[in-house]
């Protein structure tokens, strides 16, 4: 029988658009393709909620973008469905990331694009619910909550919302508690986010340390990917979140 490294590897060669996806803009460049999953280290055990809001805005903003420059003719539309307006929802899926309609509010979010599904309660529908938005082509964005997924179910989510060019981009967050985050995995990155006090700051609002532990495409580097992102407050600095390496 293959061990499990050697059927990943043979799952990458059979992706051909993994290394063509588009990304998100700075500081986040993730690739619109696949799972990206998330693990908070520290005291508390709970989603990064600021991290996972941010991340969303950057997806909207990168669709309005696309959908204005087909629009004013600035732009020749290779592919069609990246700039359909149509595709302008964002699906939060499981209770445990349900965002406060003032943090959205807050961010310029238009609540009447988020659609919340706190009803999705066990890994069986959450993934039903992760699938559906996915290949519906209306959402830019998931954000799921995929505790209790094992690796089959994880290799579903990242079927469903891996990039082609005739789908519009997709980006999938997904949150993983603590205890698995050493658990097998077939989604496109893992990272790790951990509470810090950024020496950078000198107001010592509350800051969070992100590092990449894995990247199934093999581009990106460890050792490097590590920033600190710091929450809004009273600091001009810190208004939006920013990246400082």
């Amino acid at each position: 029988m293959l061990a499990p490294e050697l059927l990943e590897r043979l799952a990458l060669l059979q992706d051909p658009w993994q290394h063509h996806a588009p990304t998100l803009a700075p500081p986040w460049q993730l690739p619109l393709h696949g799972v990206h999953e998330w693990v908070l280290h520290g005291p508390i055990d709970h989603p990064p909620m600021h991290a996972f809001l941010h991340m969303v805005a950057a997806a909207c903003d990168r669709q309005r973008g696309a959908a204005t420059r087909c629009h004013d003719g600035s732009h020749v539309c290779k592919v069609s469905h990246d700039c359909d307006g149509a595709a302008s929802c964002v699906a939060w899926i499981g209770q445990a990331v349900m965002p406060s309609a003032v943090a959205m509010h807050r961010r310029g979010m238009e609540l009447h694009h988020h659609v919340q599904v706190p009803g999705a309660r066990t890994p069986t529908e959450r993934l039903w619910a992760f699938e559906e938005a996915a290949r519906s082509g209306r959402c830019v964005a998931i954000v799921v909550d995929a505790t209790g997924w094992n690796a089959a179910m994880v290799r579903r989510a990242q079927l469903a919302s891996s990039w082609q060019p005739d789908r519009t981009p997709v980006l999938a967050l997904a949150w993983r508690p603590q205890h698995e985050a050493t658990a097998r995995s077939a989604c496109t990155t893992r990272w790790a986010v951990q509470p810090v006090h950024d020496p950078a700051d000198g107001h010592a609002c509350p800051a969070w340390c992100l590092q990449t532990i894995r990247d199934r495409r093999g581009t990106l580097d460890h050792s490097a990917l590590r920033s600190i992102l710091r929450e809004p407050g009273s600091s001009a600095r810190s208004i939006p979140w920013s990246i400082a390496s």
